[in-house]
């Protein structure tokens, strides 16, 4: 385990890798932001507030569990939660979820670089996957260092571009939020409208924080075992209040300027609709912010290849840099030949849900765990928290933790 020592820096350090993992592609290119947030108006700000709560509960939950049980391998904190069954089937399935959002991750790479200098989008694709096949090679502790440092920077970018636009626009905030709710968006046909995540603002807060659960559950359980909780939960608040301030700057951004564009392509429908704001700001500042989000892609990447790579083999080992290479391009031919907004909207979405059954089972093992330690206290039982079940499907009870 890493220094039990409580270090602000540590935590800034470990709050930027948290940024850099949730600010990937759909939220760098504005296209996650507005299927998420824009798209229910003001309803926007529930989904914000939803996020928040559950992000902090799960991660302090993932980390503490980390820290307790030094998991060798991050995706056995299902079974803590799950039992061995279910547990089991969660541990394949957010395996296999990471590694399809390591596609959505190339196919913005790919959109970024075509939309933003034209290039054939097999040169973005294939420019990220060997950055990040390079710096998964380097192990989780580079891994944090690099991206933990990329993180604060990208989103502080993203956060001025945001603010500007709003200095600019912030008068235009009623028509845009009527655009929404009438759905009188510029160039659309009867048939179409904006793409959204759920039916309903609190689906849409659900599946958002849903998914980026299952991004979250091996990474900071290895990081619980590794780092000192108090330091790491710093980081998880920090994170947090700073990734909730983008997404509402850059979301009334996009709200004040939704039929901004054109030759058909606005904020509410172009693939990048950020470099759309960014264009606006100073048009020469759409170049520097493809290379921006191209930059704060390959950091959230990083972690979604690790984890598939690190599952099946072990970190360091000619196997797992064979099987990170393997995987990389793999993802690179996949995300090349699905459209961006599809993978978008079905990845993220439906994984969505099933990280919010995950949830409901973390909600109910705590529940257990606060019974047994209350009962305990009033002498009834021996101070052991209710457990997840066994190999023969009976309930486990490890030592609590004081």
């Amino acid at each position: 385990m890493g220094s039990q020592e409580f270090s602000w820096k540590r935590a800034c350090i470990l709050a930027g890798a948290c940024i850099a993992l949730v600010i990937g592609s759909g939220f760098a290119t504005g296209q996650e932001l507005v299927q998420y947030f824009t798209a229910y108006g003001l309803g926007g700000l529930a989904v914000v507030a939803i996020f928040a709560i559950v992000f902090i509960y799960y991660n302090i939950n993932f980390a503490r569990v980390g820290a307790r049980e030094q998991y060798e391998v991050g995706n056995q904190v299902f079974q803590h939660f799950c039992g061995k069954k279910l547990g089991t089937f969660f541990d394949y399935y957010s395996t296999m979820f990471c590694y399809m959002s390591f596609f959505v991750m190339i196919g913005g790479a790919a959109s970024t670089l075509q939309q933003g200098f034209g290039l054939p989008s097999w040169v973005g694709g294939a420019l990220v996957c060997a950055i990040v096949v390079a710096i998964v090679c380097l192990g989780l502790s580079k891994l944090v260092d690099i991206i933990g440092i990329i993180g604060p920077i990208k989103i502080a970018f993203f956060v001025v571009i945001g603010l500007v636009v709003l200095c600019m626009d912030w008068q235009q905030l009623p028509a845009g939020l009527e655009a929404v709710n009438t759905g009188t968006l510029a160039a659309a046909t009867a048939e179409e409208g904006m793409v959204k995540a759920g039916d309903n603002w609190l689906i849409s807060g659900l599946s958002y924080a849903g998914f980026v659960l299952l991004w979250f559950a091996s990474f900071m359980t290895l990081l619980g075992a590794k780092n000192d909780r108090k330091s790491l939960s710093a980081g998880i608040v920090i994170a947090t209040a700073v990734i909730c301030l983008a997404i509402v700057v850059i979301y009334c951004a996009q709200l004040a300027n939704i039929n901004t564009g054109s030759d058909g392509v606005y904020v509410w429908n172009a693939p990048i609709p950020n470099l759309i704001l960014a264009d606006k700001v100073w048009p020469p500042l759409s170049v520097v912010y493809s290379v921006v989000v191209f930059v704060g892609i390959c950091a959230t990447a990083v972690p979604l290849l690790y984890n598939p790579a690190a599952r099946f083999a072990k970190e360091g080992t000619r196997k797992f840099r064979l099987l990170t290479l393997g995987l990389g391009v793999a993802g690179l031919v996949i995300g090349l030949f699905v459209p961006y907004r599809t993978l978008v909207n079905v990845v993220y979405v439906i994984n969505g849900y099933i990280g919010a059954v995950l949830l409901v089972f973390m909600v109910a093992r705590n529940l257990r765990d606060f019974v047994a330690k209350r009962r305990a206290v009033k002498g009834l039982t021996p101070a052991r928290p209710a457990a997840g079940r066994g190999a023969d499907g009976d309930f486990e009870d490890p030592a609590i933790e004081g």
